[in-house]
């Protein structure tokens, strides 16, 4: 039989049970949760697209003019951003040396040009003497030759004067075109050396162009002489036709191409420097003529490696991620048409990518109607 002591430890064995049954239970490791990942099913991309790039304005001709002799900067006529016109002074030399050697070379020719008059009226006589027999032919070919020297003599210190009179005309630098300052190289008394930039250039007479740079993917997709539409934000998004005037051969950077288009009808206030975009219309057949499908996705998807190669995050049934190798033919608005390895209504990360990795297990967040757990 149980006392009443036995019984009255029952229900305390009974609380030790259970609460050495709940710190059992809570001390097993719960399973770490899957990433939620937001997902795109992928489509192919059908018809043309447009491609849009950014570039920038510039003039179509531009130059850096100098002066082509040394000398210590007198004055500066213009500044950026001041118009001028074909043939104005831009900046001037101090020319006193210049006038000095000037003076000397005109000096110069005077006393060669005295001397060429002396030998000159030499010979005369000394011709005249031995047609009557009175000097002999050596003491005539003296004469000649001595001649001969002095008009060398002359024509050296006339070219000499002409050089130092081009040297003082060059102490004024002189526009060559109408057009504007786009850059200021010096300042007022500074000295400069020959050919030493003084000022950078625009002309307005051939209009502006647009450069910009277009991927390797799509060079093959862009006629010769194709026309596109260039957009510029700060006129209001004033649209411009614009034709392909060149297209590079050889890549600047990351296998971009340069391209420059000629603006056919440039807006007013339009300024060489002013940001712009350029709306490339791209088939598919165009653009990758060696793939028979691509693929629009969200540009979000898209992850770049260190060496510049992009991929995306496909989902497999099991729910993990695997790594897609993919080439990027176009990028407009959010949106990448790219190509490689994939099947219509798989799924990949569509953004965040470069937060999860490859071999990870995810789960899916809901799009639209759809909800997964």
């Amino acid at each position: 039989m149980w006392s009443n002591r036995s019984l009255a430890i029952l229900p305390l064995l009974g609380c030790l049970a259970l609460l050495n049954t709940g710190c059992t239970a809570e001390s097993k490791e719960s399973p770490t949760p899957a990433r939620v990942v937001d997902t795109y099913v992928v489509q192919p991309a059908n018809g043309p697209s447009i491609t849009t790039l950014s570039g920038q304005i510039q003039a179509a001709e531009k130059t850096s003019l100098s002066f082509e002799i040394s000398g210590e900067i007198e004055r500066m006529a213009v500044d950026v951003g001041d118009h001028f016109a074909a043939g104005d002074v831009l900046a001037e030399l101090n020319d006193a040396r210049y006038r000095l050697v000037l003076n000397q070379r005109r000096a110069e020719e005077s006393e060669a040009r005295a001397q060429h008059q002396e030998k000159r009226q030499d010979y005369t006589r000394q011709a005249s003497l031995q047609e009557k027999g009175f000097v002999s032919q050596a003491h005539l070919d003296t004469a000649r030759a001595a001649l001969d020297t002095a008009e060398s003599q002359l024509a050296s210190a006339a070219a000499a004067r002409e050089l130092a009179e081009r040297d003082l005309r060059m102490t004024s630098l002189h526009a060559p075109f109408d057009g504007s300052v786009s850059q200021r190289h010096v300042e007022p008394s500074e000295r400069v050396s020959a050919n030493q930039a003084v000022f950078g250039v625009i002309s307005e007479r051939e209009g502006f162009e647009m450069h910009t740079n277009i991927p390797e993917t799509l060079v093959t997709a862009i006629p010769p002489d194709s026309t596109h539409r260039v957009s510029v934000p700060a006129l209001d998004g004033a649209s411009i036709p614009a034709t392909v005037r060149h297209l590079g051969t050889q890549p600047q950077s990351s296998n971009n191409y340069p391209m420059v288009l000629s603006l056919d009808d440039a807006p007013p206030g339009l300024r060489s420097g002013m940001t712009a975009q350029v709306e490339l219309s791209i088939h598919k057949a165009q653009a990758a003529d060696t793939q028979t499908l691509q693929w629009s996705i969200p540009l979000t998807a898209l992850v770049y490696d260190p060496e510049g190669s992009a991929h995306v995050l496909r989902v497999t049934d099991e729910m993990r991620l695997e790594r897609v190798a993919v080439d990027v033919d176009s990028i407009d608005d959010g949106v990448a048409i790219i190509h490689g390895e994939m099947t219509a209504g798989e799924r990949i990360v569509a953004r965040g990518a470069e937060f999860v990795s490859e071999g990870e297990t995810v789960s899916l967040l809901g799009q639209g109607p759809e909800r997964y757990n």
